[in-house]
């Protein structure tokens, strides 16, 4: 799917997966996605870095931000995707803090609601893991770290499949 085809999708309830997840005793948990329509200028795309895969550029002309999946009730569940603005002062603040595990082309994408948790995607062309994603974790290093799809548009179609969970926990 296309990222516009995956937004649509999850606009539209994503797929049946914003259903509310009872919790014995408790409320149950329910989730919504909301995206910020503002559409991102093509200048402010391309300042930071290059050249972007082109999922991600598609992602940010079709909106500058989201929260995927968040727990209406609690907020301790769902992801945040950055503006791009954003995603590069976090990319820096991300550079400065764990310059060890940082790689030049690294962007910081997002952030996991309830956790330290960031998804962060590869945007150095010259490499060849152009356009992975990883999830880095606040204390593992990078060689610990999840690779969780080969394109933006893998994590998020993998993502709704998974009803937002974590995939890729313990691989």
């Amino acid at each position: 799917m296309t990222v516009a085809e995956l937004i649509r999708l999850m606009k539209s309830g994503g797929a049946g997966c914003a259903k509310p997840i009872p919790i014995d005793g408790l409320p149950d948990m329910e989730f919504a996605c909301s995206f910020e329509d503002t559409v991102v200028e093509n200048s402010t795309i391309s300042r930071e870095f290059a050249e972007w895969p082109g999922d991600l550029v598609e992602f940010w002309r079709i909106t500058s931000r989201a929260r995927l999946f968040e727990d209406q009730r609690y907020g301790q569940w769902g992801l945040s995707i950055l503006d791009p603005a954003t995603a590069v002062a976090a990319t820096q603040r991300f550079r400065e803090r764990r310059f060890h595990d940082f790689l030049a082309g690294d962007l910081v994408l997002g952030r996991f609601i309830g956790d330290s948790d960031l998804l962060i995607v590869r945007c150095d062309p010259s490499s060849s893991d152009f356009g992975h994603v990883l999830v880095a974790t606040p204390i593992d290093p990078r060689a610990q770290w999840s690779r969780i799809a080969k394109t933006f548009a893998g994590f998020l179609d993998n993502y709704i499949q998974a009803c937002s969970e974590k995939y890729w926990a313990g691989s």
